[in-house]
């Protein structure tokens, strides 16, 4: 299981201000969320998971929207704020004084490799954040700024040895992000059926970035 979503589901069952009830229409939630999609989970659906009646849904929690928004939003917030802290600091400290290739190599195949760690809880929200730009915002707020900190000090010293070409770090970022994104797009929603070599696609991915921000 991602590791976000196992995130949540210990959060939910931890949180004492849930019923048992409550935490296992929740549970029932998020596993649908995740594979199915929000827009595509009905409360018929989730009523049957959590093995409830459907009016208890709600009772506790109002409407399908308000039960994400409301409430796991706020507890994915926090999980994800956790998991993407520890990770980039981990990332930070091993990869501190190694030149920018190897640093992009390995955040690429990390993004390669596993996808599964963000597909997931990309997907409770991915069809709401394409058509509603205050969904989207919801979204991209719950990126901590300790994460974007600790990505803004990695780059700052990449600039300092001139390793790497001296744009606005967002700029930087937002270019990492478009390729990464752009091989998600292509392999699993474009052309899912395909064969691919991962490590040549490794290589291909390392080489457009290294190369693109050279100075």
């Amino acid at each position: 299981m991602e590791m976000f979503i196992e995130a949540l589901k210990k959060k939910i069952r931890s949180n004492e201000g849930l019923s048992p009830k409550m935490q296992d229409i929740l549970d029932a939630s998020v596993a649908l969320f995740s594979t199915k999609g929000f827009s595509n989970t009905s409360t018929k659906d989730i009523a049957q998971a959590a093995n409830v009646a459907e009016g208890t849904i709600y009772k506790h929690f109002g409407t399908k929207e308000n039960l994400l928004y409301a409430t796991i939003l706020p507890i994915l917030r926090d999980a994800i704020s956790e998991e993407a802290i520890n990770r980039i600091r981990i990332i930070h400290k091993c990869l501190e004084n190694t030149p920018f290739e190897v640093f992009v190599r390995y955040i690429v195949t990390k993004n390669v490799l596993m996808p599964e760690d963000h597909f997931q809880s990309g997907k409770i929200f991915f069809t709401e954040m394409i058509y509603d730009k205050e969904r989207c915002k919801q979204f991209v707020d719950m990126i901590p700024p300790e994460f974007i900190q600790e990505i803004s000090s990695i780059l700052d010293n990449y600039k300092a040895k001139k390793e790497i070409v001296d744009w606005p770090n967002i700029v930087i970022w937002q270019f990492i992000m478009s390729i990464l994104s752009g091989h998600h797009l292509t392999h699993h929603i474009l052309l899912p059926d395909r064969k691919w070599d991962n490590e040549s696609d490794i290589d291909y991915l390392t080489q457009q970035i290294v190369k693109g921000l050279q100075p």
